[in-house]
């Protein structure tokens, strides 16, 4: 990923780490779920099973206090909004094609709103689509490893900074920049 299309965040990830598998993904969304706060946007980016809606189900999970929601990939619904507190809207861009899709589904409406939590996966489809702050995760997985690489501006690298980000058998790996 290129910083400078994502104007507002660090040149390097501010944090990346070794994920081992699923559970440490998911732990990464609780981890930086406890950082959350209304009006945060975190956008996701990486490959079709990267692990981007895994991370999502640990972040509902942690906010979640009735046990209520449970993330599912937007994907054909587009948009899911979990009526936890703070809300948390859930945007898939992966079948859009443009800016005017955006206005379509309500996304600034959400994003702007400052009454939630937006995470957007697949936010490099649409480049337009990031509002010059925020948190960008980079979910890669291939046959030998799980990676996360974690993009902030400088009040989420402020954050990030005061998390322990590994699952609690330390086997998660973190690099700082």
């Amino acid at each position: 990923m290129k910083s400078q299309v994502y104007s507002g965040v660090h040149d390097s990830p501010v944090a990346q780490l070794a994920l081992a598998d699923a559970d440490q993904t998911r732990q990464l969304g609780i981890s930086l779920s406890s950082q959350a706060k209304p009006g945060d946007f975190i956008g996701l980016i990486g490959e079709l099973g990267a692990g981007k809606t895994t991370m999502m189900q640990g972040v509902v999970a942690a906010i979640d206090d009735s046990d209520r929601w449970q993330a599912t990939s937007p994907t054909y619904a587009l948009m899911q909004v979990y009526e936890t507190r703070p809300p948390i809207f859930h945007i898939d861009l992966y079948r859009l094609e443009g800016w005017s899709d955006l206005e379509s589904i309500g996304y600034w409406d959400a994003v702007e709103s400052g009454r939630g939590i937006s995470c957007v996966e697949w936010l490099n489809r649409i480049p337009g689509a990031w509002p010059g702050r925020g948190l960008i995760v980079e979910l890669e997985r291939n046959a030998n490893r799980r990676v996360a690489r974690l993009w902030a501006d400088d009040d989420w690298a402020q954050r990030i900074e005061s998390l322990e980000l590994s699952s609690p058998d330390q086997s998660a790996n973190r690099e700082l920049s």
